[in-house]
Parts: structure tokens; C-alpha cells; sequence
């Protein structure tokens, strides 16, 4: 049985400071599109989040922004800590894209960029909670269950979270986009299809759903963030396997080296002098590799410029290489899901959901564990 070195551990949780984070000034946002919400949702506020929302177009190949809608969060702010000071966390992220190709090779659906699918309102049945923006946008407070137990006390503590979904009608799908705003700084990015197969009941193709975001990860601000590809190498000990991202390109998912993506800030630090930053971490159930050029990597950075918003245009705004290493840079991540060919009988009818998507977990932006007394 451990022994715990009681007078160590009191002594670090006495140790909390607050964080030191450079001041960002606020963006405006539009009328009734700011959200702020603080946690907890019963007594004195510690943490908490503040960001826009909106409902966009996506743009054609020539700019003019006329397809699909999409739910976009713009200018999100995490604070942690009581006294702590704001931070930029996220400038924007938008699903980009979904592209559904059968197995047979044909048909091949780009929902987003291929058509103009509206946004549908929601009822009170689909969103019991706050319905925004004309009832398509959902707000919900939700329990998140354990957020964190101390072994060595009688410590424990549930979180919270704020969820703000839409969907999106494809013809004979129906598509989530979810977002999820953690008490803790982590956001939660998701995706869910729902619906009928195409041909009917009896149709028995396989297809793919692949889901494609554009992640503008502004760590205290638009300018001077660095990538980092980070995994471990494992075999008889492990060992880290980080590498700095110097240039524009696609990245491959190895899910024996634990493949995710970090952002740090040059400058900025936390109340221990360590810098701060986000990780994008995923969470897959495999990678399609595809023939169009976009899908030949799940991960792409690239430098953050106007007019760049297409996930199927990705390859090519990578072309040119440019340094990406402290700039202002932006995230793409695809994620699959296979509907295999003669489904299960549980996807006869409607399909139900199934989720997928990624994590933008807080690297350093705390000094201490969340909500630690």
C-alpha cells in the first residue's frame, strides 16, 4: 500500500497562483450571438468561457459564400481561475466539409461545398434546453460527470459543461455539429449523422462519413503560435517522438505513437513561467485514405489566411509550403466514420448516432488541477 507524503501534497495544493496571461483585448460580437458562462453553475464563479457563435455559408470556388451552413464559434476566451486573467483560446472553428463516398466508388457527396443544406430549427423534443438564432442553435448546461479524484483524500469533484449544437439537413441525412465548452478550459468538438440510407431500408452499400474542420487555435492571440506533432516511440521503454512543425503540409495519425497536435504560445505564460498552449487530441475509430488529394492526410496546418475555408481545397493551399512556425496558423482535421457494407439491422430505418471528433485539451493554461481546493 502507497504512503502518501501527506506534508508534500498540502503543501503543492496551498502552492496555487494565478495564472499570469497577457491581456487580449475582447472582440465584439454580433447582436445576440455572445455567449458567456461561468462555472460552477451553483456559487461563488471561478472559471469561465465567453465566445461567439453564428451561422455561416460556406464559400464557393470562387469566394462567394452561397453552400451549406455550418455553426461557427469565433473569439472564444477562457478564464482560469477567479482572478486570472482571460486567455484566447480559439479565433474560429467551423466543420468545413462532409464528404460521403460509397465503396462501390460512386456516388461521392461533398454535403457542404456541393450544395446549399440549410440548418434546420430545432423543436422543443430535439432541445428541451435554450434554443438561439431562431431555434436552430441548442444551449445546454449538462453534468460531465468525475472530473478528478484524490487518492490520498476524500477529494472528488463532478464538472460541468456547456453544450451549443445545430443540425443540418443533407437530403436523407441529417447531420450534428456539437460543440462542448468544459468547466476545466477543455472544448470538445464533435460530429454525429443520423437518417435514412439512401436507397431505402434494403439498401446495402457501405459509405463513409467524413467530417472536416477548420480549427484556428489562437493561443493568446492570432500571431506567434508553433505546432508541435508529438507521439511517443514505444518498445522496450518509452520515449517521446515531438517534432516543431516548420512548414505547411499534411501529417499522418499513428495510433501506436499516440499522434496529436499541440499549439504553444511564444510568449505567453502561466503563473509557474511555463508557456501555454492547446492540444488538439483525437479521437478516431481509423483513417480513410482517400484518392482526392485532401484526404491523403487526417491532419493539415497551414498559415491563417482570408478566403482559405475549404477543406477540399486544403492540399492546395498547402502547395506552397510556407513557414508556418510561430505564425498565425491554422488546424484542419478529418475524421471517418464507416457504415459497412450490409449494415446491421439497427441502422434499418433511421441510422442512429454515432459521434466522433476531437478534444482542444488546455496545456498549461492552469497552474494547478482545475478546481483543486
Amino acid at each position: 500500500m502507497r504512503t502518501p507524503n501527506r506534508l508534500l501534497i498540502t503543501a503543492l495544493a496551498a502552492a496555487t497562483v494565478v495564472a499570469a496571461m497577457p491581456s487580449v483585448a475582447t472582440v465584439a460580437c454580433a447582436s445576440g450571438t455572445e455567449v458567456i458562462q461561468t462555472f460552477p453553475t451553483a456559487g461563488p464563479a471561478v472559471s469561465q468561457w465567453r465566445f461567439c457563435h453564428e451561422i455561416v455559408r460556406i464559400p464557393d470556388a470562387g469566394g462567394a459564400e452561397v453552400q451549406s451552413q455550418t455553426l461557427v464559434i469565433r473569439e472564444a476566451e477562457f478564464r482560469p481561475g477567479a482572478l486570472a486573467t482571460p486567455i484566447r483560446a480559439v479565433g474560429e472553428v467551423r466543420m468545413a466539409e462532409i464528404f460521403v463516398p460509397y465503396h462501390e466508388g460512386a456516388p461521392r457527396f461533398h454535403d457542404m461545398t456541393d450544395y446549399a443544406f440549410d440548418l434546420q430549427a430545432l423543436t422543443a423534443t430535439e432541445c428541451p434546453a435554450t434554443r438561439l438564432d431562431g431555434d436552430r442553435v441548442c444551449k445546454e448546461i449538462v453534468d460531465r460527470g468525475l472530473a478528478w479524484r484524490d487518492p490520498y483524500f476524500a477529494l472528488a469533484r463532478r464538472g460541468e459543461k456547456l453544450v451549443l449544437w445545430s443540425l443540418i439537413n443533407a437530403a436523407n441525412y441529417d447531420y450534428l455539429m456539437r460543440y462542448e465548452f468544459f468547466d476545466d478550459g477543455t472544448m470538445e468538438v464533435r460530429a454525429a449523422s443520423t437518417g435514412r440510407k439512401l436507397g431505402g431500408p434494403d439498401d446495402t452499400r457501405g459509405h463513409l462519413h467524413n467530417f472536416a474542420w477548420r480549427v484556428d487555435l489562437d493561443v493568446a492571440g492570432a500571431s506567434g503560435d508553433t505546432a508541435t506533432l508529438a507521439g511517443v516511440r514505444i518498445g522496450a521503454s518509452v520515449r517521446d517522438a515531438d517534432r516543431t512543425i516548420e512548414r505547411e503540409g499534411g501529417f499522418r495519425w499513428e495510433s501506436k505513437a499516440f499522434t496529436h497536435l499541440e499549439v504553444e504560445d511564444a510568449t505567453a505564460e502561466n503563473g509557474r513561467g511555463r508557456h501555454v498552449g492547446y492540444t488538439l487530441a483525437p479521437a478516431r475509430e481509423g483513417v480513410a485514405k482517400l484518392p482526392e488529394s485532401w484526404m491523403k492526410y487526417p491532419m493539415w496546418v497551414t498559415r491563417n489566411r482570408p478566403g482559405e475555408l475549404r477543406a477540399r481545397d486544403v492540399a492546395t493551399y498547402a502547395a506552397d509550403r510556407e513557414r508556418v512556425d510561430g505564425e498565425d496558423i491554422v488546424l484542419w482535421f478529418i475524421d471517418s466514420h464507416n457504415h459497412e457494407d450490409d449494415m446491421r439491422d439497427e441502422d434499418r430505418e433511421v441510422v442512429p448516432l454515432s459521434y466522433l471528433g476531437f478534444r482542444l485539451e488546455p496545456h498549461n493554461i492552469w497552474d494547478t488541477t482545475p478546481f483543486y481546493p
